[in-house]
């Protein structure tokens, strides 16, 4: 009996320590631009269903940017999330006022979906 728990003990460590974490935006992991100084054309809310992270109860976000990029927003930061309210604010601006944004992702670092934006201001 205490070898099938040790055993069961190793396995568990052993998948708990080739288990691939989400990277966390920290000072040393500055994210990776997945679009810079794009204009958005396009945003779907709601039930999206052909993105990572799926549908999300119908809080999903997917923008279309101007150069034929379509990237997800991080399902944590979705329109239920609180974090993904003001991230939605500034891509709503950006839509409605015609401002290029630059997306990034710190969660993995691979743009399958973006977790952070700036809007740019326009050069008149």
């Amino acid at each position: 009996m205490n070898i099938n728990r040790n055993s069961s003990l190793l396995l568990g460590f052993t998948l708990l320590a080739t288990t691939t974490f989400p990277t966390l935006a920290t000072d040393r992991n500055p994210g990776v631009i997945c679009a810079e100084k794009q204009f958005i054309t396009a945003i779907d809310f709601g039930y999206v269903t052909n993105i990572k992270g799926g549908p999300d109860w119908a809080n999903a976000v997917n923008v279309h940017l101007a150069n034929g990029v379509e990237i997800p927003l991080n399902y944590k930061y979705n329109a239920n999330d609180d974090g993904g309210k003001s991230i939605i604010a500034a891509l709503r601006m950006a839509f409605s006022f015609n401002r290029e944004v630059t997306l990034w992702d710190h969660d993995h670092n691979n743009c399958d979906d973006f977790d952070q934006v700036r809007v740019h201001p326009a050069l008149y």
